[in-house]
């Protein structure tokens, strides 16, 4: 019997994004270079991770950059992307 979630299954679709709400916040740097590392060697196109962190070794390795912020003006948030990939050499 072909368990429910293998890749042989129709009906398996992987999630196309993950969502990690600080991971990095009890880890020192070597190991959140180890998180950024293994999201960068797993990120593409069709399989993307939103990460939450206050830690700048691990946005420093990102793609790029989503701030959100409250507009008093108009009382909302709105939102600021800044796209890194071709900003830095890595």
């Amino acid at each position: 019997m072909t368990p429910l979630l293998t890749p042989t299954n129709p009906s398996f679709h992987p999630s196309p994004f993950f969502v990690l709400d600080e991971v990095d916040a009890a880890l020192d740097n070597t190991n959140v270079a180890k998180i950024a590392n293994y999201i960068r060697s797993h990120a593409s196109d069709t399989f993307q991770f939103i990460v939450i962190s206050l830690k700048g070794s691990l946005y420093e390795r990102s793609t790029s950059l989503v701030g959100i912020y409250r507009d008093q003006d108009v009382n909302s948030s709105q939102t600021l992307t800044l796209d890194v990939s071709s900003a830095f050499l890595r």
